[in-house]
């Protein structure tokens, strides 16, 4: 039986019905997903896109959210046109680093990480808990995000980096561990950005300014403070 489930074969008819049912359920939505994502307890929002090989679980999309190809997400909510790159793990389990003799799952995890060996008799140690993606946020190709940070809204993350502690919004950090880097705008432009949240705007009042996006100071000049809505 386990041969048939691991038969290459069983794996391709397992996403063609995925993509088949997930794409009907969110008809509309323009849901797209690629070759042989691998995708489970996951939501959606309008114009995802989960590029080839990529792999979900218990992950909440808003709109324009996009996954790239070969990244592995789960535990993640992730808001508005954020995008995760190529080769990026997000929400990797945490290991006891304190206390415990060993930091393997056998010892606190009823998982059954091991081959489905079970010795405790419930999860003694956290090892998920939820990450947070903010609204504009780009995480760079080959990113590792540990779980329970969050990333605050218009932050970038450079490729390579491992991210392990929150993230201010309208930051880029960078480097093993991630450190601040700069940030991308005044803090003038990064209070109004966070107030103002275009990301909320619908669709047709993004297409109409879609010009102002190329330059924050014409977009500060028409909606910025004292400057109309």
């Amino acid at each position: 039986m386990k041969s048939i489930l691991l038969n290459p074969l069983t794996y391709w008819l397992r996403w063609l019905y995925t993509k088949w049912k997930l794409e009907s359920k969110y008809r509309g939505k323009h849901l797209n997903i690629e070759y042989m994502v691998e995708i489970t307890n996951s939501t959606f929002g309008s114009y995802n896109t989960l590029f080839k090989f990529s792999r979900l679980q218990n992950v909440n999309f808003t709109d324009f959210a996009t996954i790239g190809r070969n990244a592995q997400v789960q535990n993640t909510t992730m808001g508005k046109f954020s995008g995760i790159g190529p080769f990026s793990y997000i929400g990797l389990a945490a290991h006891p680093t304190k206390g415990f003799v060993s930091p393997h799952p056998l010892f606190y995890s009823t998982l059954g990480q091991s081959s489905g060996l079970v010795i405790v008799e419930k999860n003694l140690f956290e090892e998920y808990e939820t990450t947070y993606i903010g609204s504009d946020v780009w995480v760079g190709n080959g990113v590792s995000v540990v779980q329970g940070v969050t990333i605050g809204d218009g932050a970038i993350i450079g490729a390579g980096s491992v991210v392990t502690k929150n993230v201010e919004p309208y930051s880029i950090v960078g480097g093993v561990p991630a450190k601040l880097i700069r940030y991308r705008f005044t803090k003038e432009q990064i209070d109004f950005l966070l107030e103002f949240k275009w990301w909320d705007k619908d669709l047709d009042w993004i297409k109409a300014n879609k010009d102002l996006f190329l330059n924050i100071d014409l977009f500060m000049e028409k909606y910025g403070p004292k400057k109309g809505s």
